[in-house]
């Protein structure tokens, strides 16, 4: 604590000049709490720093700083300007705040950048689906399975807004889920969740993954290349990752409680056949529907046969302006697939009791 700050002590990240002569380190915290960046120096690191003399910026350098102080404290309140600090940062990763705070990857415009901009990522297809779980079945779910978790803008604000009290995610790309992970710590939730760094599917072993630039939600499981390549599938990246069956887990099961949450890009039907032991206890599911990736892994029919089974009766479609549960049957789901179309940017979500 014995750390002597002399008067004219200058900031260089800020170019705020202290006063408060011979003070020590822990009386300084409160002048050094720079609302610049809005995050407290580090001492240790900084000391050196703060005491260095005044002439080493030059006037040069103090207007380009107080004008880089200007620009940030526009992002506040300027949405071009926010979302400029995104798109061009030249660093890997960002940190989002909203309700929740999340890493995020820079140029993420799927993910990341709704994140960044708005503190949410497809966040209230989940309320919709709970809701009407609660107001039209009365039924209260207390766990959520998270299945294509991303870096958790699903399952981190169910737990922290308390929507439910656990929670198991399941994300299979390397990176993402390492943010998965930091991102559940940061929030104060990783006692609560489960995370585990696996694809589903219906067997043991590992796929390729396809990657795609500036789309972290359109990582999906490689499948046919057709002359129709919307989404630039022919040069994407690839990662091969582990795939179980959902049944795997099967042990950690809630079967009373559980709503299972899908976002997998085309694959949901080679999960759900994995998963013949966990959906014999019907619970409520919720799967994105879109034909576009249903066609590249031949998935359509398998998903349809499965979830007209006999498991589910009912099935709302999310994206409509009033939700309501509709009788579910073959011919209802073709209907609605020839509805929503083969093209890329056509889909919605389906919750199924």
């Amino acid at each position: 604590m014995g750390h002597k700050v002399p008067i004219g002590a200058t900031c260089l990240r800020c170019s705020r000049v202290y006063l408060p002569s011979g003070a020590t380190a822990a009386e300084f915290a409160a002048f050094l709490n720079c609302s610049f960046l809005g995050d407290a120096h580090d001492f240790d690191r900084d000391m050196q720093i703060f005491t260095m003399e005044v002439v080493m910026l030059t006037e040069e350098d103090k207007a380009d700083r107080f004008n880089l102080r200007t620009l940030f404290e526009k992002r506040q309140s300027n949405e071009a300007t926010k979302a400029g600090f995104f798109y061009f940062e030249d660093q890997k990763f960002m940190i989002a705040q909203g309700k929740e705070t999340y890493v995020v990857v820079t140029g993420d415009m799927a993910v990341g950048y709704p994140l960044f901009m708005q503190g949410e990522s497809d966040f209230s297809k989940f309320v919709d689906a709970f809701s009407l779980l609660r107001d039209a079945k009365g039924r209260n779910c207390d766990v959520l399975w998270d299945i294509g978790a991303n870096i958790g803008s699903i399952c981190i604000p169910a737990l922290t807004r308390n929507f439910v009290k656990k929670a198991v995610a399941f994300e299979p790309e390397n990176q993402l889920f390492k943010l998965l992970r930091v991102n559940t710590i940061l929030n104060g939730v990783d006692g609560r969740i489960q995370c585990h760094n696996t694809a589903l599917g219906n067997f043991r072993g590992s796929v390729e993954l396809t990657m795609s630039h500036g789309n972290t939600g359109d990582y999906r499981i490689a499948g046919r290349l057709l002359e129709d390549d919307a989404m630039g599938e022919s040069s994407r990246q690839k990662q091969s990752v582990e795939i179980r069956p959902l049944d795997d887990f099967k042990e950690s099961f809630d079967e009373n409680s559980t709503l299972i949450f899908m976002d997998v890009q085309g694959y949901e039907g080679l999960i759900l056949s994995g998963s013949t032991q966990i959906l014999s206890k019907s619970p409520p599911l919720v799967a994105e529907f879109w034909p576009y990736a249903m066609k590249r892994l031949e998935t359509y029919k398998v998903f349809r046969d499965i979830v007209c089974s006999g498991i589910y009766s009912e099935f709302a479609v999310l994206s409509e302006t009033e939700n309501r549960f509709l009788p579910l049957n073959a011919q209802a789901l073709d209907g609605l697939y020839e509805k929503v179309g083969e093209h890329h940017d056509s889909f919605t979500d389906l919750l199924f009791v």
